[in-house]
């Protein structure tokens, strides 16, 4: 019974660093494609989760983490889950060509100020 478990467990971390090593490669990033398709609890969940590791970041590096982790950390901080989700929301469908935009790209540019005046997209502040 041991070896078998033994044996599952090496073939599942065997598995798991092949796949490790594709998604090195190919990074995947959720958006517009993916996006209208949530639940409301899935898209809550994606915002905590991307300012819970923002949050992290600029913590652990002393207030110094990357740019993109202090602007969600010092500018969403102003805003509610439903905000952001409602700026995604609304991006998507004013923006049917462009599906392909990140989640979190659309977040940058549509709730931040770090995409600066002219970027793709951006939203006059």
């Amino acid at each position: 019974m041991k070896r078998a478990s033994i044996l599952a467990l090496a073939a599942a971390l065997i598995l798991m660093a092949g796949t490790a090593g594709l998604a090195a490669d190919q990074a995947f990033l959720w958006d517009g494609n993916q996006w209208p398709q949530l639940s409301y609890d899935a898209k809550v969940g994606y915002v905590k989760g991307i300012g819970n590791l923002a949050d992290f970041e600029v913590a652990s590096s002393k207030g110094k983490g990357p740019a993109i982790s202090r602007a969600f950390v010092s500018e969403l901080k102003v805003k509610t889950v439903d905000q952001i989700i409602k700026e995604v929301d609304d991006y998507y469908q004013e923006n049917p060509g462009k599906l392909n935009t990140s989640v979190l790209e659309v977040i940058l540019i549509r709730c931040t100020t770090v995409c600066p005046p002219g970027t793709p997209g951006a939203k006059k502040k």
